[in-house]
């Protein structure tokens, strides 16, 4: 099985790669991300019935986070890889990481600016976005959503309002 976007992904960026049986619907899941983050999605799906319904509605609302499903292991790794490819271009590195993972789409948030300062945009992460899922309700992930906006939980809000075109738009298929 060939896997050289995941694998120069991996590379690339030192994040974890977890697989699991899924608890409903069967088959397997893969997400690959920060350690932190990959701990929390596991730790949701695996959870009560409101966690994992939550941890589910995040993940099938949002195409773009490195997560895919697949009947078996094997098949969740090469969806996985085949959506890295989509998302990502891969260029040797000289630096100790073998490879660069450079974006081929834009998912930045605004800075906060003080009055007559311009804002100014950054790059948003994919444990940033995992990070601001984390609230008290049960409803985490509703909760979270319906509290997200350019100052608060701004990493989510990126996601959130991401124009999936061109290339993308097959992603929400």
């Amino acid at each position: 099985m060939e896997l050289d976007a995941l694998n120069k992904y991996l590379e690339a960026t030192q994040d974890h790669l977890g697989v699991e049986d899924q608890r409903y619907g069967g088959g397997f899941r893969a997400i690959v991300a920060h350690r932190s983050a990959t701990d929390f999605l596991f730790d949701m799906l695996e959870g009560d019935d409101f966690q994992a319904t939550e941890a589910m509605a995040f993940l099938g609302d949002s195409p773009l986070f490195p997560s895919a499903t697949g009947k078996t292991p094997q098949e969740a790794l090469q969806n996985l890889n085949a959506k890295l490819e989509l998302l990502h271009t891969f260029e040797p590195s000289t630096s100790v990481k073998k490879w660069k993972a450079i974006r081929r789409f834009e998912l930045k948030a605004q800075y906060d600016a003080d009055p007559g300062e311009e804002r100014d945009w950054y790059d948003v992460s994919w444990v940033d976005i995992v990070h601001d899922l984390k609230s008290s309700s049960l409803y985490y992930y509703e909760d979270s959503k319906a509290g997200c906006s350019d100052c608060e939980k701004r990493d989510l809000h990126a996601l959130i309002n991401f124009k999936y075109e061109g290339p993308f738009a097959g992603l929400l298929s």
